[in-house]
C-alpha cells in the first residue's frame, strides 16, 4: 500500500527534552517534600499532562491538599522558557522532514506536551512549516495509552492507519498506535536503553536516528 502520511511525536522524538521532562519531575516533588524516584517519572512517561497533576496530586495527598490546576501551573512554570530557547531537535530531524516533504508526505505531530510548548521550540528550531498541524493530548481527550489521538491524526491528514507512519520514542505510545493499525517507527531517545527491546518488539522499523532511516541520496528509506 502507499504510504501517504507521517505522525511524529515531539519529547524524545522530534525534540531532545525528555532529560527536562524528568528534572521536572523531580524539582516539583522536592519542592513538596515528597522523596523522587525513577519508577515515578516511568509511570508519568505514559501520561498526558492533565494525568500528571492528577498522579502527582495523588501522591501528595496525605501531605498537602493542593489543586489539579495548581499543579499543572507549577509544572508549567518550571519549564517555561525551556522550549522557546533551550531545546534542540535531535540529531538529523531537519535532514529527514526535507526528504518526507520531497515526497509528498503529508506531517503533523501529536504530543502528550502543551502544544504552545511545542510550536514555539519547533518554530525556534525552523521545523514547525513541514508539519500540516500539532495535536495535543488535552485536544484529543486521551493520552498515549489510547490511539484517539493517532487516529484523529491520521483522519486530519487525510489517511488511514495502514497508510500512515507512527514516529515515537516511547514504547506504550508505539504499542497504542501499532495495536491501533498504524506502522510504527521506534526512534531511540538518549537515556532509553531500557525501552529499547520494548520498541524493537513493537515496530515495523527501528532506528537509533534519524539518519538510518534516509538512504545515501537523502530520501526517506523505511523498507
Amino acid at each position: 500500500m502507499q504510504m501517504k502520511a507521517m505522525i511524529f511525536d515531539a519529547d524524545g522524538t522530534l525534540l531532545d527534552s525528555m532529560g527536562l521532562w524528568r528534572r521536572i519531575d523531580r524539582e516539583f516533588l522536592e519542592a513538596h517534600h515528597y522523596p523522587y524516584s525513577t519508577e515515578i517519572s516511568e509511570q508519568v512517561e505514559t501520561m498526558s499532562l492533565q494525568q500528571s497533576a492528577v498522579y502527582f496530586q495523588q501522591l501528595l495527598a496525605d501531605r498537602e491538599a493542593i489543586s489539579v490546576r495548581q499543579i499543572t501551573q507549577e509544572l508549567d512554570a518550571l519549564c517555561a522558557g525551556a522550549y522557546e530557547t533551550q531545546i534542540q531537535a535531535m540529531p538529523f530531524v531537519s535532514d529527514f522532514l526535507e526528504a518526507a516533504r520531497r515526497q509528498e508526505y503529508r506531517m503533523c505531530v501529536a504530543t502528550a506536551s502543551k502544544k504552545a510548548q511545542i510550536q514555539k521550540a519547533l518554530h525556534r528550531l525552523g521545523l514547525l512549516h513541514y508539519f500540516q498541524f500539532v495535536m495535543d493530548a488535552d485536544e484529543a481527550g486521551a493520552a498515549k495509552t489510547d490511539p484517539a489521538i493517532f487516529l484523529a491524526c491520521a483522519s486530519r491528514l487525510g489517511s488511514v492507519p495502514s497508510e500512515t507512519w507512527v514516529f515515537e520514542d516511547a514504547p506504550h505510545a508505539a504499542q497504542t498506535a501499532a495495536d491501533a493499525g498504524f506502522l510504527v517507527v521506534g526512534v531511540h531517545a538518549p537515556g532509553g536503553e531500557k525501552q529499547k527491546a520494548q520498541l524493537h518488539r513493537c515496530c515495523r522499523v527501528f532506528a537509533d536516528s534519524f539518519a538510518e532511516l534516509l538512504n545515501s541520496e537523502k530520501d526517506v528509506d523505511l523498507c
